[in-house]
C-alpha cells in the first residue's frame, strides 16, 4: 500500500518541501517568548532506513531556529522526523504497520532489506502501543476517527483509516497528521524508542 512511497527518492523531495513550508511558517511567527527574530540553527540528522539518493532528497537536516534575542530555541512541525528517532518516520511508519498486520511475506523481504534491527522494531511497536496512545495529542486526537482506531494495531489502523478517506498517499497523509509531535514541547513522551 505505502510500501511504495516509502522507498521512492521523489517522496522525500516532496517530505522536504512540506519541512520547509513548516519551517518558512515558524519563522514567520517570531519568537513565543520575547517576539525576536528567529534565525536559521537547523541541526545535522543521520537518517536511517533510506536508500543514498532517498537519502540525498529528504536532507541530512532538521530545520531548527534560534532567537536573535532570547536564544531560545523553536523547532517547526516535520513530516521527515518522528522526535529524536534515527530512522525516518515514514520508514518507523512502514516498518511497524507491516508488523502489526503480519504483511505478506513479499512486503515483510522488502522491509527485511532495509536493515532495521528487530529489537528497534519492538521498540517501535511498543511506543505506540504504549506511549503514543498515552500522549495529548493522541487523547484529543482519537476523537476524529469514528469507529474508533484499534490501537493495537496501530500505525497499520491509521494508515487504513487515512486509505478509506480516499487520500492520495495514506502515507503522506499520516506523516502531516503526526508532525505536531514532532515539535519539542510535545517530545517529553516521544523522545524514548529509536
Amino acid at each position: 500500500m505505502c510500501h511504495t512511497s516509502a522507498r521512492n527518492p521523489d517522496f522525500y523531495r516532496l517530505l522536504l518541501r512540506i519541512d520547509q513550508d513548516f519551517a518558512e511558517q515558524t519563522r514567520s511567527q517570531h519568537c513565543r517568548r520575547c517576539r525576536g527574530v528567529l534565525h536559521s540553527a537547523r541541526y545535522r540528522r543521520k537518517p536511517r532506513g533510506l536508500t543514498r539518493q532517498a537519502r540525498a532528497e529528504c536532507g541530512d537536516f532538521r530545520y531548527s531556529f534560534c532567537c536573535a534575542e532570547c536564544r531560545r530555541r523553536t523547532t517547526p512541525f516535520s513530516v521527515r522526523f518522528l522526535g529524536r528517532r534515527v530512522y525516518v518516520a515514514a520508514i518507523m511508519v512502514v516498518v511497524s504497520a507491516t508488523r502489526a498486520c503480519a504483511g505478506t511475506a513479499a512486503a515483510m523481504h522488502q522491509l527485511d532489506e532495509l536493515g532495521v534491527p528487530r529489537a528497534t522494531i519492538a521498540q517501535w511497536r511498543r511506543w505506540w502501543q504504549t506511549d503514543f496512545v498515552s500522549t495529548p495529542f493522541w487523547t484529543l486526537g482519537r476523537a476524529a476517527f469514528v469507529p474508533p482506531v484499534e490501537t493495537v494495531q496501530a500505525p497499520a489502523s491509521l494508515l487504513e483509516r487515512f486509505a478509506a478517506a480516499l487520500q492520495p498517499d495514506p502515507l503522506l497523509c499520516l506523516l502531516r497528521w503526526l508532525s505536531p509531535l514532532t515539535r519539542s514541547s510535545a517530545m517529553s513522551t516521544v523522545h524514548e524508542g529509536r
